[in-house]
């Protein structure tokens, strides 16, 4: 598709866990400055942990399939699954987690397998960041912004160094491109295993504010333009919920319900009716929560229409967490808390410091967009997470897809 009237080549800076609560002029003063320079406008989320699928198709995830996991039915089971079965989970899931080490292709591996076959596992982060085709274009036969500029003139680039002026600065603004996207994953993790320490925070925000203002001047001396995203902050661990000690309790065979378990939320499906009764009433004593039907989820943006997602979804409030949680695994919590430092919080406590995946009513979910261009101005004061995908489109002046359903969040200015 070529371009209807492209303005520059362009830079979208996708900074995970960017909270707009700790942007101040003090450490922050790059970023702080913007809303007071460029255009911007601030966007609502989608409840999920994964929500780069959405900001590049422009639909939510019921359309490009990419949240979480699927339910599927459970064929029959072979019998070497059912003597792995008799494992304990600490060994199947620890085969599981050196299976990924070397494949780079297996997720979820925290989850055992026992519980593990009953998913469709729909998550894209490990595909993309090891540049599989299916993670970034199509995605759920969705054309993405990468589809629409094409796969000669764009690329996407992943970097969870905490130092990327160094790892991937000299790298960026390259011909012959019209789009990258650089996805900084540092601060988001780092304020999982940090949040506790204000003073270093600051400071790991300071290297990142520096990072783009840098950026920012060497786009504006190559002729790029520039955009900068976040998608959630990270909210402080007041406290952590144990429900699979909760579930444990009630007695109720694990063949009568299925479960999945994230560190901000949990979904249920359930195959018997004593399950359902034994398990909601349950959920309904759980503090701290909210507990809704997949007929609800339409009003935060996924519009379910059947279970196959879960029939019931726990979204817990800001500052609480579950734990443990699918994405816990003894051994692997040991050994990422020893090769890297910004994790060593993990071998004192293997809970989270900070973290988000509310839902996006919430502070902590807030996010915005920037458009470091002053011949544009902002549509809009509060957009939508599916705007994101039409508006880098906009900007460059590609005629976003038709299957994309958001506005176009940016306009050039009329000069007169």
């Amino acid at each position: 598709m070529i371009p209807v009237n492209r303005q520059s080549r362009l830079l979208v800076c996708y900074i995970s866990g960017l909270d707009i609560r700790r942007i101040d002029s003090r450490t922050t003063p790059f970023l702080a400055a913007i809303p007071n320079s460029y255009p911007w406008t601030r966007f609502v989320n989608v409840p999920s942990n994964e929500l780069f699928p959405t900001l590049v198709t422009g639909v939510s995830p019921t359309e490009h399939g990419v949240w979480g996991v699927k339910l599927r039915p459970l064929g029959r089971v072979s019998r070497m699954a059912t003597l792995l079965d008799r494992l304990p989970d600490s060994v199947t899931t620890t085969l599981q987690g050196c299976l990924h080490l070397v494949t780079q292709a297996f997720d979820l591996a925290a989850v055992p397998p026992r519980r593990r076959r009953h998913f469709q596992i729909t998550r894209t982060k490990y595909k993309r960041r090891n540049n599989r085709s299916e993670a970034l274009f199509k995605i759920g036969g969705v054309p993405s912004i990468f589809d629409v500029v094409g796969k000669e003139r764009s690329r996407y680039v992943f970097n969870s160094s905490p130092d990327p002026e160094r790892h991937v600065f000299p790298h960026l603004c390259m011909n012959p491109y019209v789009l990258e996207v650089l996805e900084l994953y540092s601060l988001d993790r780092y304020q999982q295993w940090n949040l506790d320490r204000p003073e270093a925070v600051g400071s790991f925000y300071s290297r990142i504010d520096d990072f783009l203002r840098r950026l920012h001047a060497k786009c504006e001396t190559t002729g790029w333009s520039m955009m900068i995203i976040s998608d959630h902050g990270h909210e402080p661990i007041q406290a952590s919920i144990d429900l699979n000690a909760e579930l444990t309790s009630l007695h109720v065979s694990e063949e009568a319900y299925s479960y999945f378990v994230e560190v901000s939320s949990a979904r249920f499906w359930f195959h018997t009716e004593e399950a359902r009764q034994r398990i909601m009433t349950l959920l309904s004593r759980l503090g701290h929560a909210t507990v809704l039907g997949f007929q609800d989820m339409h009003r935060f943006g996924v519009p379910l229409c059947d279970a196959s997602y879960g029939e019931v979804f726990v979204f817990l409030d800001p500052g609480f967490t579950f734990f443990p949680h699918d994405f816990h695994q003894g051994l692997a919590n040991l050994w990422l808390g020893l090769i890297d430092p910004n994790q060593r919080s993990r071998l004192r406590d293997p809970r989270h410091k900070g973290n988000h995946g509310h839902l996006p009513h919430v502070d902590v979910e807030n996010s915005f967009v920037a458009f470091l261009d002053r011949s544009f101005e902002a549509t809009t004061q509060l957009g939508n997470i599916v705007d994101v995908g039409p508006s880098v489109l906009g900007v460059l002046g590609y005629e976003p897809p038709e299957t994309m359903k958001g506005q176009q969040l940016f306009r050039q200015r009329e000069f007169g």
